[in-house]
């Protein structure tokens, strides 16, 4: 309740502040400050995500504004209150520019200063909202699958599938080579039977979620269930299990 309190007050005062562009606008010094008012309380909570963006951001976005409301007000809501239609001509949207001008000025005005005042709150009130304390990472279940083959590629296959939306368990694959080859068909290739394209099939196409890791298993730490040396050009590495 305090954050709404303290963001309506900020809204009010700096939205009061910059609608002296707005005096000229609408006519009334009285409902310039009104007006002026109520936009800076709306813009507060509007652009609540924009709180941590630059000054100049904030400024921008609001200024994008002033010619909706512009549109909105002038053009059409006060030539109605006067008994006319709308301002759509070239002309009389000519004749329109000098409020154009304000309501840009204004919303400007109106975003740069109300990004202002909330850093200023905060550095001498602390935070509108209370921090958050981050979540402890979900701890991760980690498969190593020792092999590229047939046996290799169809387990990590068939535990995607199976843990598909379970974002805390990865999968690793070890293989001496980056893609999936069917030997029996070889003599195939030989013959000039086949492509060599036809019969090998890269592991990372056929395998989404499961990391591939090329290269030669050379231990397996079984009492210590923690990981397995590999050797690869440069020094060993470990894949954790």
């Amino acid at each position: 309740m305090k954050a709404i309190v303290r963001r309506a007050l900020v809204g009010l005062v700096c939205g009061a502040a910059s609608s002296v562009f707005l005096f000229s606008v609408v006519k009334s010094v009285e409902l310039g400050l009104a007006l002026g008012a109520l936009l800076g309380i709306a813009q507060t909570f509007a652009f609540f995500d924009l709180e941590r963006g630059s000054t100049i951001d904030r400024a921008m976005t609001c200024a994008a504004l002033g010619l909706a409301l512009w549109t909105v007000i002038n053009v059409i809501l006060i030539p109605m209150a006067a008994g006319q239609s709308p301002q759509w001509t070239a002309q009389e949207m000519r004749g329109l520019f000098p409020a154009l001008m304000g309501w840009l000025l204004f919303a400007f005005s109106l975003g740069a200063v109300t990004q202002a005042v909330r850093r200023i709150s905060e550095h001498f009130l602390g935070p509108e909202l209370p921090r958050q304390r981050p979540s402890a990472p979900a701890q991760t279940t980690r498969v190593v699958i020792l092999g590229g083959g047939f046996a290799g590629v169809t387990t990590a296959e068939h535990l995607e599938k199976q843990f598909r939306d379970d974002p805390t368990v990865s999968f690793t694959l070890v293989s001496e080579t980056n893609s999936w080859l069917f030997t029996p068909m070889l003599v195939e290739v030989a013959t000039s039977g086949l492509e060599p394209t036809d019969i090998s099939t890269p592991l990372r196409t056929t395998l989404k979620r499961t990391r591939i890791l090329r290269s030669k298993v050379t231990s397996i730490d079984l009492e210590a269930r923690g990981s397995v040396q590999l050797s690869e050009e440069g020094p060993p590495k470990r894949a954790g299990l």
